[in-house]
């Protein structure tokens, strides 16, 4: 029994060991050499937060190599999560926008970038890391003659989003609505793939096979020659292996060309008589919020209303470094007029403060009639007298503390 239990110890050195080491050891020669290949737990941690962003970064290109950087110099904060996170900020800062002359991460808190991040969590097939909070989704539905309103507090994983929003737009067919206001103020964006059925919900059939949106990675990435991906296990939806070519998968078989990451419309839902987009937005909308209206612009005629948007036209993924979850921006979504340059915001055309668009969904959708007609205060709480109910949904669940734009499935080579 003694020899046992040494043997199991024995073990759990071997396995502990292994975990730091497959960070560095099973990378290629060439990245190997960018770093030294021994060193502690932590400063190997360091050195893998720098080899993957400098592989996969969406601007890599101006990242400096690792002698300049010098990972290993982040030693001086109370914890190791605020030495990696200090270190991913200062490689956040190095992209100069030129249009503002300040780095596109640049916040104004101080160490927090704007889109990039690591955090301690489990990675798991669709979902990018634990920074998650307790908070409600909510979806409300009205109508009023030929126009509908739709609240979305974020954009919630399909599975929990489908029924509510399918039920709204079965309502909005019926009433043959041509023009459709929908509240964003606040939404922080979430699951790209619900984003992507909402928009075939609204899309007319004339949309169907038409692009909705590209995503673009770095040169390297959409030339397949990123190959630190090798070392990050590629899963399916029930955190599975999956098999290629009789071997196990990895980010590196994944298809990051900008051809295998162009969405096109297909319609979803009867509703086919759009021909108009209200959009609620303030600086609270962001990521898949934006997508969503980006993505619609070179197809509909679209407004928005309310205050300037966050300004995220950017997403990632998750890589797991040891205990933590590296999400650093990795590409950036463009519409089918290639346009995906807001990041600073996307402009308002009616102006209007969250106090005066109001929060009860009735009193949002009277005050958005109101700016939209340029008419009277009157004409529309007669048209609050004949607002239907569609939806009205409020549930508890897991949310986003930041800004999200998660992708559900990376596509695989064919």
């Amino acid at each position: 029994m003694g020899n046992y239990r040494y043997l199991k110890y024995i073990l759990l050195i071997i396995l502990i060991s292994s975990i730091a080491a497959c960070r560095k050891s099973s990378f290629n020669d060439d990245e190997k050499n960018e770093s030294p290949t021994e060193g502690t737990r932590e400063q190997l941690t360091l050195d893998s937060i720098y080899l993957y962003t400098k592989h996969t970064y969406l601007w890599n290109n101006v990242l400096p190599d690792y002698k300049t950087f010098n990972p290993r110099r982040y030693n001086t904060a109370t914890s190791d999560l605020l030495n990696f996170r200090k270190a991913l900020y200062d490689i956040s800062q190095y992209k100069i926008n030129t249009l503002t002359s300040e780095a596109y991460e640049k916040t104004n808190l101080p160490g927090l970038s704007k889109y990039s991040y690591i955090e301690e969590g489990i990675l798991n097939a669709g979902y990018q890391a634990a920074l998650n909070t307790n908070t409600s989704v909510t979806v409300s539905a009205l109508s009023s003659g030929n126009i509908g309103y739709l609240k979305l507090s974020e954009f919630a994983h399909l599975s929990e989003l489908m029924v509510p929003l399918n039920e709204a737009f079965t309502e909005f067919a019926s009433s043959g609505i041509t023009s459709l206001v929908i509240d964003l103020r606040n939404n922080p964006g979430g699951y790209v793939e619900t984003a992507q059925h909402l928009a075939n919900l609204i899309a007319t059939p004339s949309m169907n096979d038409k692009v909705m949106y590209s995503e673009h990675f770095n040169a390297q990435m959409q030339s397949g020659k990123a190959a630190i991906l090798k070392n990050q296990l590629y899963l399916d939806e029930n955190n599975q292996p999956v098999l290629v070519d009789g071997r196990r998968a990895t980010y590196a078989d994944v298809d990051f060309s900008v051809g295998g990451n162009t969405y096109l419309f297909k319609k979803e839902g009867q509703l086919k008589t759009i021909s108009s987009l209200y959009f609620l937005v303030n600086n609270g909308t962001a990521s898949a919020s934006e997508m969503l209206i980006n993505s619609l612009k070179p197809y509909f005629n679209v407004k928005l209303i309310g205050e300037q948007t966050y300004g995220k036209p950017v997403g990632s993924f998750g890589i797991k470094i040891d205990r933590m979850v590296l999400s650093a921006v990795s590409f950036q979504i463009k519409n089918a007029k290639d346009e995906g340059d807001y990041f600073s915001g996307m402009p308002v055309e009616i102006a209007a403060t969250d106090e005066q668009l109001g929060n009860e969904s009735e009193l949002i959708f009277a005050n958005s009639l109101s700016l939209i007609n340029k008419q009277q205060a009157k004409v529309a709480k007669t048209a609050v007298a004949r607002v239907k109910s569609i939806v009205n949904l409020s549930s508890n669940k897991v949310g986003f503390t930041k800004p999200e734009m998660i992708k559900e499935r990376l596509r695989l080579k064919r």
